[in-house]
């Protein structure tokens, strides 16, 4: 039985979280799920790693303790946020031009494409992830992997677009980690938040999926089955909180419930909602607030329009915004507002629905709070990982060794018998008996010496007699 951990580990601007996930045979199981509150993290990067450390080392030992583990490793993602695209191709002349071309030929192509780009960045960036757009032959154009693995020819060329960052993100990444003696493996998720959302349907026809964060919305275009266009700006839910704060004067952890609870991105979509009105009692001032539903899908829907504003550029800017037949997606705990998908559509034109995660061949029955918006990028992390076998987050913890049993008492020796009276050791417990004269065992042991000092003196006496007689 091959069993192995994934802790994956996402790194959130409102809050970090931490699952574990148990596979057993090729069977994966959410076995634990908990949230902590973010410190040391702005637009999706680290930019207090010390602050960071308290919380996630936290969520790691609670793991550790509630499941009886030690992680040694987690997986996360890279930073969203400042993520440049290139494009960059690469062709290799073949040496047999008759044998087909295989897939450990197409991986070696974009190995090559990768290196060319590394070494002509700047120092200070790194690549987070590259996507083939197509491969071309002399026969074929612009065609898929799958497509031109099987071909013969003579020349064989790759287009690539390559996602690539700055590496300062990166080292406070690692320098938390090493804080907290864990290693750490690192992804870029767009892929695989599409493949936990979108249907394979969608994305052959093209779609625009956008992922609302608390402080990075990013936007990925889907056509024909690849991811064509990545790109993101640096605010989300948690402005909409900040609105709510400072326009109603109330806390920021109040602002947050609320929105959660009463929030809607359309004031005219409410109906019946819109004459509720919600009461603030204020503990400390002993004041009472009131503030109706409505005008608070007025703050909110203010600041979600600058945000369905600020993706649709983005998707005009990647050139697919025609071809678009899937529409647009919305993902993230961003898009848990009422009316989110409406407003998008109202603005946009386009059909627009909100993205659950339906990832196939993972259990959460019991962590059901990973099956959430704010959840996709945990179950993106465990779905990337789940089929590479090299990857094992913790072991189990040592068992007690059993206690040995104590060994058996060895026999005492018979007693032996000699001339001597036994006296050295005397038996624990004395039978009582009554008290005798300790005159009348004398005589026994004067008679035993006076039977030895006789016989000492008639062998003595003897050898005397016999140098005496040797004499005369």
């Amino acid at each position: 039985m091959q069993k192995r951990f994934i802790a994956a580990v996402d790194l959130g601007v409102s809050k970090i979280s931490l699952s574990v996930s148990n596979i057993v045979d090729g069977v994966v199981e959410v076995v634990h799920y908990a949230e902590a509150e973010s410190k040391g993290i702005r637009r999706g990067t680290i930019f207090n790693p010390k602050q960071v450390c308290e919380p996630l080392n936290k969520l790691i030992r609670d793991a550790e303790e509630a499941l009886e583990i030690n992680i040694h490793e987690v997986v996360t993602a890279f930073p969203r946020w400042k993520v440049m695209t290139k494009d960059v191709d690469q062709s290799v002349k073949r040496t047999d031009a008759e044998s087909f071309i295989s897939e450990e030929e197409v991986t070696g192509l974009k190995e090559l494409a990768l290196e060319k780009f590394q070494s002509g960045i700047k120092q200070e960036n790194m690549i987070y992830g590259a996507v083939a757009q197509s491969y071309s032959t002399e026969d074929l154009f612009q065609a898929a992997e799958s497509d031109v693995v099987g071909v013969t020819a003579a020349k064989f060329e790759g287009m690539y677009k390559v996602f690539y960052g700055a590496k300062k993100p990166i080292a406070n990444i690692d320098k938390v980690m090493n804080e907290l003696g864990i290693a750490s493996r690192k992804y870029f998720l767009a892929e695989a938040v599409a493949e936990t959302v979108l249907t394979s349907d969608e994305k052959e026809h093209g779609v625009a999926l956008v992922e609302i964060g608390a402080g990075v919305t990013s936007v990925s275009v889907y056509h024909r089955g690849v991811l064509r266009f990545f790109d993101s700006f640096p605010f989300g839910g948690n402005s909409v909180t900040s609105d709510i704060h400072l326009e109603c004067g109330i806390q920021e952890a109040l602002a947050e419930n609320i929105k959660l609870g009463f929030g809607s991105c359309m004031p005219d979509r409410l109906q019946s909602l819109g004459e509720k009105i919600i009461q603030i009692h204020d503990k400390r001032t002993g004041e009472t607030q009131q503030l109706p539903v409505k005008y608070l899908a007025e703050i909110i829907g203010s600041r979600m329009r600058e945000i369905a504003n600020a993706a649709l550029f983005l998707i005009g800017k990647s050139g697919y915004a025609d071809s678009l037949r899937g529409g647009i997606v919305l993902t993230g705990g961003g898009a848990e507002l009422l009316s989110a998908s409406a407003l998008f559509t109202d603005i946009s034109g386009l059909p627009a629905r909100v993205g659950f995660p339906h990832v196939s061949g993972i259990s959460t029955d019991g962590c059901k709070d990973i099956c959430t918006l704010a959840g996709v990028s945990q179950l993106a992390l465990i779905s990337i990982c789940k089929d590479k076998d090299y990857i094992n987050c913790a072991i189990l913890k040592e068992e007690d060794v059993p206690a040995q049993p104590e060994p058996e008492p060895e026999p005492e020796p018979e007693p032996v018998d000699t001339v001597f009276d036994p006296v050295a050791e005397e038996p624990k417990e004395q039978p009582i008996t009554p008290k005798t004269d300790p005159k009348s065992q004398k005589p026994k042991r004067i008679s035993i010496l006076k039977r030895l000092t006789a016989g000492l003196t008639e062998v003595t006496g003897s050898l005397f007699d016999e140098n005496i007689g040797s004499k005369e």
